[in-house]
């Protein structure tokens, strides 16, 4: 899915169980916020992935593709930094 990135506007996604995102073009700074379920965050170029529970975020560090994959029914958040 390409979301329409606008500088300054977070935005609120509602994934269903196992439905993957690629969040394309992600900029430097965003941060991923879990509300809801259980997500899992792959960010390209970084070994390491992410298992997101509610109140759990990640800070974008590299320029690239970000995959989320919801666990389970999952609601995220993209807040772009000020």
């Amino acid at each position: 899915m390409n979301l329409p990135w606008t500088h300054h506007k977070n935005i609120s996604m509602k994934l269903n169980p196992h439905q993957v995102e690629n969040l394309k073009d992600v900029e430097l700074g965003m941060t991923v916020v879990c509300d809801k379920g259980i997500i899992w965050l792959t960010e390209s170029n970084d070994m390491q992935d992410y298992a997101l529970k509610p109140g759990h975020s990640v800070i974008i560090r590299k320029k690239g593709k970000v995959l989320v994959e919801a666990v389970d029914e999952a609601n995220l958040r993209i807040i772009y930094p000020n």
